[in-house]
């Protein structure tokens, strides 16, 4: 084909009449045509083998002093840049290579996992462990339906996640091209915004407004797809394009409605049993929270992702919360007066049954002595579960800051008497087991221990202690019987429950805390959806420490069909290879431990290790309790005095219990 001297000249008056934004190489009707500006004056346009050269006054005043040539894969580069992205998880293919290329040898750190859902779930873990972005790059087709769950996970735990797919050339798009997909028609329903990017021009203004979107109000995922051709295309941007400005920074958080911060605190320091349910909205200050709690001496609970934002080992903390919480967390809101909810959300796992949740809360809202206080910075998420008596749409730092002054230390015998009372609901139902006969081990068992080593050798405190999991028994039994100590440190898929994410976690988490102790918590059923992962762990030496607790089975699940469905057991029995040996032939260091009597000295070797080791832990199948069954008030839990009673004595004979309604999801 060849380029008609017009079209040439008109391609270079449009271009320069945009040169102050960039130049153009999709203009004038040339949409695959290459436009390059030399120092010289002239400008050399190409499309195929046709070349056209043309006098242009693109470097008058010198102009061209402030520009550089750069391809589309580039500018999305340096503007990764400026906004100070370091590390990148992602996976290679054909659409994506002009992406991909500019970050050969640069210093942008990228991480190439062993499957693109692997990468999305690492991107995400590195976004919980540091409250920065995390950002993942794969190709087109395959490559972004496989990071599908991890955005959808990021959008429901509320994770600041930037996601690039390749894109086959926009020529090709609908054809049902080789790896096509409608990317962001796949994408739309599970990212915060989504943009295909057709212009060159507008890569600049797609980043910035990701990077905006994805960190305005609550976090959450965004994705941008980006065709070959864009990405492969050659221009001479303006160096000014990549300069910081206010573009691409979060929008503004909300003002905060002083009236309902003063009700607030009026309700808080004349009510008689108050309590503190927060979530993860508040792990960005936790100074701030663990002041007004001091001062008032109201006690706190909190949800799993929000787990050491006050340090458990306090006494006024009462730990998690919910389905499988503590049963003292439980009692506390179904009896307070009180309820200050702060960067929660009221999710279904911490409430039960609606109709029964909060009874003293809504009394004394009738009766114009307490009620519930919800603070988020999510507008939506009031009246979506539960309507409050004072909502406050801020930030909770900044709703704490204000409120602190106006809060009192209470000095009356009914706020004494409340404490003491919570005081005597943690000790009477603190969180237990059965031991398994024969000095065989348990989960609950191997995940106390490892606190107890943890905790007794310091190095809680020494160490910034990460713990990963995957879903199921072993992710429940790590919030029960760790306690935690710093916000950020529980990295784990909350709402969409995702089994397999646990190993992809603890890449991204160790990525992102080079210097942290990094321990993953696995059941088997989960670690067999991702352990292809383990060769992530090995390519950059990543000293993780790995723990999969293998009861050949997935038991919470096989525990519902117990209960619900009379012992009808289907899809619940797992095949498993030998996962020491699995991690060996990864040249990892790896050992197996099925008894009491090996347990103390396996899990200091374990912590204690150089590098990566990988620990199987041959564990007796038992039930997670408390629980709260569906259908169920929140303090209406399955207590560990119940175990006989719904679980049986064998896994032969079935439990007196019986079980109605809709298992739990």
């Amino acid at each position: 084909m060849r380029i008609s001297q017009s079209r040439a000249a008109g391609a270079m008056r449009q271009a320069k009449r945009l040169s102050a934004r960039a130049v153009l190489p999709s203009l004038g009707g040339l949409k695959h045509a290459e436009v390059v500006y030399r120092r010289n004056g002239t400008a050399d346009i190409t499309l195929g083998s046709q070349q056209v050269r043309l006098q242009s006054n693109m470097s008058r005043a010198g102009g061209m002093s402030t520009m550089k040539q750069m391809t589309g894969g580039e500018v999305v580069f340096n503007m990764l840049k400026e906004h100070g992205v370091d590390t990148v998880f992602g996976y290679s293919g054909g659409a994506v290579l002009p992406l991909i290329d500019a970050f050969h040898g640069k210093d942008i750190k990228w991480i190439t996992s062993a499957h693109e859902q692997c990468s999305g779930h690492s991107a995400a873990a590195y976004a919980k462990a540091t409250g920065k972005f995390g950002v993942s790059i794969v190709t087109s087709g395959p490559g972004i339906t496989n990071l599908v769950t991890p955005m959808q996970d990021a959008l429901t735990d509320g994770v600041p996640m930037i996601v690039f797919s390749g894109q086959v050339p926009t020529g090709a798009m609908g054809t049902d091209a080789f790896q096509e997909c409608p990317a962001t028609e796949i994408t739309r329903p599970c990212t915060k915004w989504n943009f295909v990017c057709l212009d060159f021009n507008q890569l600049p203004w797609a980043v910035n407004e990701a990077f905006r979107i994805a960190s305005s109000g609550r976090p959450g995922p965004v994705h941008i797809d980006l065709p070959k051709d864009i990405v492969s295309m050659k221009a001479h941007v303006p160096e000014a394009v990549f300069k910081r400005t206010s573009a691409g920074a979060a929008d503004a958080p909300p003002m905060i409605d002083m009236a309902q911060v003063e009700k607030a605190s009026e309700m808080i320091n004349k009510a008689k049993r108050p309590i503190f349910y927060v979530g993860q909205g508040v792990n960005h200050c936790p100074e701030i929270l663990k002041q007004v709690v001091q001062k008032t001496q109201i006690p706190i609970t909190t949800t799993c992702h929000a787990m050491g934002v006050f340090d458990e080992r306090e006494p006024l903390s009462m730990h998690m919360l919910g389905m499988h919480g503590a049963a003292y967390a439980n009692f506390a809101i179904q009896n307070s007066d009180c309820i200050i909810a702060i960067g929660s959300r009221f999710d279904d796992r911490t409430t039960g049954v609606m109709d029964k949740y909060a009874p003293k809360a809504r009394a004394a809202e009738k009766d114009g002595t307490g009620g519930i206080i919800h603070i988020n910075i999510d507008r939506t998420a009031f009246g979506k579960v539960v309507r409050p008596t004072i909502p406050i749409w801020a930030d909770a730092d900044h709703v704490l800051q204000s409120l602190e002054p106006m809060l009192k230390t209470p000095k009356c015998a009914e706020r004494e008497a409340w404490v003491k009372q919570c005081q005597t609901w943690k000790k009477d139902y603190a969180f237990g087991y059965v031991k398994a006969p024969g000095g065989r081990i348990k989960t609950q068992q191997v995940i106390e221990a490892t606190n107890d080593y943890l905790q007794k050798s310091g190095l809680i405190d020494q160490k910034d202690v990460k713990v990963c999991t995957g879903v199921g028994n072993h992710q429940m039994m790590a919030c029960q019987f760790m306690r935690w100590t710093r916000p950020r440190s529980m990295i784990t898929s909350g709402s969409l429950g995702v089994m397999g994410a646990g190993l992809p976690f603890s890449v991204g988490t160790q990525v992102a805390r080079p210097d942290a102790l990094t321990i993953l918590f696995d059941g088997d059923g989960s670690f067999n959806m991702t352990h292809m992962d383990l060769q992530t762990i090995i390519r950059y030496n990543l000293p993780v420490k790995i723990a999969v607790m293998n009861d050949a089975r997935q038991q919470m699940v096989w525990i519902w069909q117990r209960l619900f469905f009379e012992g009808r057991y289907i899809s619940v029995d797992n095949v498993n290879p030998d996962f020491v040996k699995l991690a060996q032939a990864w040249g990892m260091e790896a050992a197996c431990c099925d008894n009491e009597e090996d347990l103390p000295k396996a899990i200091e070797k374990w912590l204690t290790s150089d590098g990566p080791m990988f620990m199987e832990f041959k564990v007796v199948p038992d039930i997670c309790l408390p629980m709260v069954a569906p259908g169920k008030a929140l303090d209406e839990m399955i207590l560990l005095e119940d175990r006989e009673a719904i679980f049986g004595k064998s896994d032969e004979e079935l439990g007196e219990m019986k079980f109605e309604g809709l298992a739990p999801s």
